[in-house]
């Protein structure tokens, strides 16, 4: 059973989608919620594998609420529900650690598709997002590489113009290291040049 969690602003979809999931056997809603506060304290309690999280809730925003809960629990999958199909906050929600975007116009049946994908370790794009991509045929194990926090940081020190030495005193750790960092971003990116590793960040809007 996937244990999944609904967080939704909006009742009629809450309430639509509980009913609607709670129908098949692969999928248990062990909670739903309207908040960022209450769906705080349902994760803290319960083991959760698959949260649908509204971008836009009365008392938090869904991005910065994905980046939380993705790092206090990692196995957490998250598929994003919003009305905007907005290039920028699809990649903010997938730099977030999100597995997934549909615009709240989908399917109820593209919604089961989603979740069971994400759960099983993939990444779900609906039509008008993977449009809003700009390619209906979007790669995203290619396009979105999985990044350690590390990685994040040389990133960041690297897009100031910091040179390997720099970077390595800030991060406490050798030039070596910063520099086996960078390679292994390159590989990731498949580029073979730093200029080219940041135009592609920049591009992917990881940068933000």
């Amino acid at each position: 059973m996937i244990r999944t969690v609904i967080c939704d602003d909006h009742p009629l979809i809450t309430q639509g989608l509980t009913s609607y999931l709670a129908a098949h056997d692969t999928i248990e809603i062990i909670g739903s919620t309207s908040s960022a506060k209450e769906l705080r304290e349902i994760i803290s309690k319960v083991v959760v594998d698959v949260l649908l999280l509204d971008i836009q809730l009365p008392d938090g925003n869904g991005i910065d609420l994905c980046v939380e809960l993705k790092k206090e629990y990692p196995d957490l999958q998250i598929l994003a529900l919003s009305n905007l199909d907005d290039r920028n906050v699809i990649l903010r929600m997938l730099n977030g650690g999100a597995s997934g975007y549909l615009l709240k116009s989908a399917a109820m049946d593209e919604i089961v598709k989603a979740i069971n994908h994400i759960h099983e370790g993939g990444v779900y794009l609906d039509l008008n997002a993977q449009k809003s991509l700009g390619s209906s045929k979007v790669n995203l194990s290619e396009e979105f590489p999985p990044i350690t926090r590390r990685e994040k940081e040389v990133i960041k020190y690297l897009s100031e113009g910091m040179s390997s030495v720099q970077i390595a005193e800030i991060m406490f750790v050798s030039p070596f290291t910063v520099d086996t960092h960078r390679r292994n971003l390159m590989q990731k990116f498949n580029v073979n040049k730093t200029v080219n590793l940041l135009q592609k960040i920049k591009d992917l809007g990881l940068d933000e």
